[in-house]
């Protein structure tokens, strides 16, 4: 997988693997897209073979069938020339015969964040019975959960190290990759009511064991006991990676301790855990299940109230439930996780996101999301969503360094990676976002919203071919509102009106099926030059209190709609920041 985000240094070379800049003595060389690709990889498994393929799975995915043998020559060919290194005698790319490149010379990276940083790895499930794979899932989901609590160390997110299930692959690459100090291995055993929990802290360069411990222990304890783990983790990382004479925080901030319910109770929990964070309809339908068992058997039991609440806001956000049933739900159940405990980030996130979009109140929404940080200093979600209430509010750079952020703490997740995307695309920096877009394509070649922006990057870029066929691309990937408007309004704008309107027809269709959101329609009749059109679903989407109205100034397929008076008005009912200029 690529390494995570930052900058790296060789020689009198850096380059910066978000924004594919590469620099001599600080002087910027000019190197194409697909070579520069090609670099990173490189550069990212330094020391180790990168095979021809790889590289072809990385330029043209898997369903390119050409004779890609050419393509790759030129790539490592132009990364030579522009780092002047020779074939016969290679200072940075060696090649491999019959196999690939290996970058040899040694790289510098940069340390990601001032706090040293860890990956908890997948726990080994030594039940061996695959229906208890949840429990050791569950298990190291809530452990990362404390670390992420703590002011002393900052944690990968759960999503950048699932890969890493079952994988044997040495520490240290898994380290270098992930661009931590250290990594924690455990594994869980669940018998009848009974738990044997074990986890070792292994610290890299030089590479050492720092700390290990086995927790027996009831089900009920569980939590409690992860917490105490957390908090031996972190203060160990805390007092070991620590530079001399620095002061040390509190490995994990004071709260209430988890109240011991019962064993059932913490097995669902586990288990609605693990459905969650699969993000998928079916996922957080079988959560939703979960929780509304737990609230209903254990109203006081805080993690379980924010939990649902969570589950609830990403039912209705991402079109699974209706908002104006699930939204105020989410509210209440947070407010009351809250009540009992002030110290959940998660719960401070949920009522976050109610605050603006149930109750379009920024300020709010602002105030809580900073407390969730601030209880969560690892929260990948909290980051994120700052990183939104600032682009909403104008502070831009802000809001970029909040983002680069949130990628640092999970550099292989969809989210994060794609949320990334589009926030350079809707501050008009397109540039960036399709830099950042064919990144998570590398990551994630069939996702659906890296395309999107890739094709609006284009678009805006003046490739307006290309522009098409990415969007022609991402439609096959889904019919959905979208895709269909995207590519209507690109169509149109390209003088094929009768395409456009044939795509109008197929939205239509989805629309009476519920599937339809008005931003779409008000992006195809943009492109069609159908203004009057185009504000009335606008309103549509005010009247319905669609929260996509908040990406207003900065959405793409609205540019047509700039000149206009009534944008700015409307713009400015939002309260949020003056119409878009790039």
């Amino acid at each position: 997988m690529p390494a995570a985000l930052g900058r790296v240094g060789f020689g009198p070379f850096e380059i910066d693997l978000e924004t594919r800049k590469l620099s001599r003595s600080g002087r910027i060389l000019k190197l194409r897209p697909q070579p520069m690709s090609v670099l990173c990889l490189l550069v990212s498994q330094a020391g180790r073979p990168v095979s021809r393929e790889e590289i072809r799975r990385l330029l043209w995915g898997e369903s390119t069938f050409v004779d890609y043998d050419a393509g790759v020559d030129y790539c490592v060919n132009r990364v030579r020339s522009v780092l002047r290194d020779k074939v016969k005698a290679p200072r940075y790319v060696e090649t491999l015969p019959r196999h690939g490149y290996r970058f040899i010379a040694p790289v510098k990276r940069e340390r990601p964040f001032a706090e040293p940083t860890l990956a908890v790895l997948p726990f080994a499930n030594l039940n061996g019975d695959p229906a208890m794979e949840y429990f050791a899932d569950g298990v190291t989901d809530a452990l990362i959960t404390e670390l992420a609590r703590s002011p002393a160390v900052r944690v990968i997110s759960r999503q950048s190290v699932l890969h890493l299930k079952g994988s044997n692959r040495k520490l240290d690459e898994i380290a270098r990759d992930l661009a931590v100090d250290g990594v924690v291995e455990g594994a869980a055993l669940h018998e009848g009511d009974r738990v044997r929990l074990t986890a070792q802290l292994i610290l890299m360069e030089p590479e050492r064991h720092a700390w290990a411990q086995s927790y027996d222990c009831d089900i009920c304890a569980v939590l409690s006991t992860q917490r105490e783990a957390a908090r031996a983790i972190a203060a160990c990382v805390a007092t070991v990676l620590k530079p001399p004479g620095a002061w040390s925080p509190p490995p994990v901030p004071a709260g209430p301790e988890y109240p011991e319910v019962r064993a059932e109770l913490v097995d669902t929990y586990l288990k609605a855990r693990v459905q969650f964070d699969r993000m998928s309809a079916e996922g957080l339908g079988k959560a939703l299940q979960y929780f509304r068992e737990i609230t209903a058997k254990a109203p006081d039991f805080a993690l379980g109230l924010a939990g649902h609440s969570a589950c609830l806001f990403c039912l209705g956000f991402w079109g699974h439930a209706p908002i104006r049933e699930v939204y105020p739900s989410s509210k209440q159940l947070a407010l009351e996780a809250l009540r009992i405990d002030d110290s959940l980030g998660q719960a401070h996130v949920a009522l976050a996101w109610m605050n603006l979009l149930l109750d379009w109140d920024l300020t709010a929404a602002l105030r809580e999301v900073r407390r969730a940080i601030e209880v969560s200093p690892s929260d990948t979600d909290a980051h994120l969503f700052y990183a939104t209430l600032l682009y909403f509010v104008g502070r831009h750079s802000e809001s970029v360094t909040e983002v680069q952020y949130a990628l640092k703490l999970s550099p292989a997740s969809l989210l994060p990676n794609q949320y990334g995307a589009w926030m350079y695309s809707h501050m008009g920096r397109h540039g960036r976002a399709e830099a950042q877009a064919r990144r998570t394509l590398e990551l994630f070649p069939d996702s659906l919203q890296p395309h999107f922006v890739l094709g609006w990057a284009a678009w805006y870029q003046g490739r307006a071919d290309e522009a098409v066929a990415v969007f022609e691309k991402a439609l096959g990937l889904s019919r959905e509102a979208l895709s269909l408007s995207y590519l209507g309004h690109v169509y149109a704008r390209l003088g094929r009106t009768d395409d456009a309107r044939r795509l109008l027809r197929e939205l239509d269709e989805l629309r009476t099926q519920g599937h339809a959101p008005p931003i779409a329609f008000a992006v195809m009749h943009s492109g069609l030059g159908e203004t009057d059109t185009a504000f009335d679903w606008l309103e549509t989407a005010y009247r319905l209190r669609d929260g996509y109205l908040f990406w207003l100034p900065g959405a793409p397929g609205l540019d047509p709609l700039r000149s206009d008076s009534r944008f700015a008005q409307f713009v400015d009912r939002m309260g949020i920041m003056p119409p878009y200029r790039g």
